[in-house]
């Protein structure tokens, strides 16, 4: 059975004004979101280029997306500080390479930059794809050690984390292993305060790569390894809060979208007495569709 025309105008009336009040709550909340995002990576850029004193004396770096730097810092090759390393992806006409059971190795592929899009994860603790030891030692790539710092420079480019435990990486990925004077967290916060700089290195229309040649002339500010820990301790503690706000964010957003089917379902079910909610029905805009 279905409900009158005036009942369904008046349904339609009150869904159309209960769900653009809540689109317009969820469009606030994106807005929310989208704000602590820039926020966060602000706050992240300015620490990582600026310290943390801000009465620190300052000079200029001499690098046009640093600007000044603190006087007692300097400017650095990052391969003067980490072993770079790159990889290779074992040859897939040889299928004993890739035997299921014994594919064990963690294996970075552009597959994970999906777990480093949202800029939360620091440490990458899987991967998508696995292989073998004999694959391994029959490529170029090599297992990297723990705390390696590696960045996608092919397709979906700029993106870094750190390895929590023994990987290696395919030939689309940069990857460093730092000395004593630079901390991997520094130098993941460092790139990922560089995505102009990688915008401007970038080569091809449509498949977008960064050159090994850029990789090894890229350069980073460099304080003294008890403020890299200093700074990389603040960075953390301001992104725990601010991911904190993020999640509630996206919390209200899915109560308001589960209020929003709900709210459908129960207009359409007659579930809500719709009668007299509407002042004037429109009986003949429906029979005029």
């Amino acid at each position: 059975m279905f409900p009158s025309l005036d009942e369904q105008a008046a349904i339609a009336a009150l869904l159309d004004r209960e769900t653009a009040k809540i689109d317009a709550l969820v469009a606030e909340q994106e807005r929310l979101i989208a704000l602590l995002k820039e926020k966060r990576q602000a706050v992240i850029s300015h620490a990582v280029t600026k310290g943390l004193n801000p009465h620190a004396p300052m000079k200029d770096s001499g690098i046009e997306w640093l600007g000044e730097i603190p006087a007692h810092w300097s400017v650095r090759p990052i391969k003067k500080m980490a072993t770079l390393e790159s990889g290779h992806t074992p040859s897939r006409s040889r299928p004993e390479y890739w035997v299921e059971q014994e594919c064990k190795i963690p294996w970075v592929t552009t597959g994970d930059v999906k777990q480093l899009r949202d800029g939360r994860t620091t440490y990458l603790h899987t991967t998508a794809v696995k292989i073998s030891s004999l694959g391994l030692a029959n490529s170029s790539a090599r297992l990297l050690p723990k705390d390696t710092v590696f960045l996608s420079r092919t397709a979906s480019v700029g993106f870094s984390g750190i390895m929590a435990d023994d990987m290696a990486v395919s030939q689309d990925f940069a990857a460093w292993i730092c000395g004593d004077e630079l901390l991997p967290a520094y130098l993941l916060f460092c790139l990922r305060s560089m995505s102009s700089v990688f915008a401007s290195l970038m080569i091809g229309s449509t498949h977008k790569t960064i050159y090994m040649p850029d990789i090894e002339a890229l350069v980073i500010p460099h304080p003294p390894v008890e403020e890299q820990q200093r700074i990389v301790d603040s960075i953390l503690s301001g992104k725990e809060a601010s991911e904190d706000l993020l999640d509630s964010c996206q919390a209200a957003i899915t109560l308001l979208q589960e209020r929003r089917a709900a709210l459908i379902s129960a207009a359409v079910t007659g579930k809500i007495y719709v009668r007299g909610l509407v002042d004037a029905p429109a009986t003949a805009e429906l029979e005029a569709v």
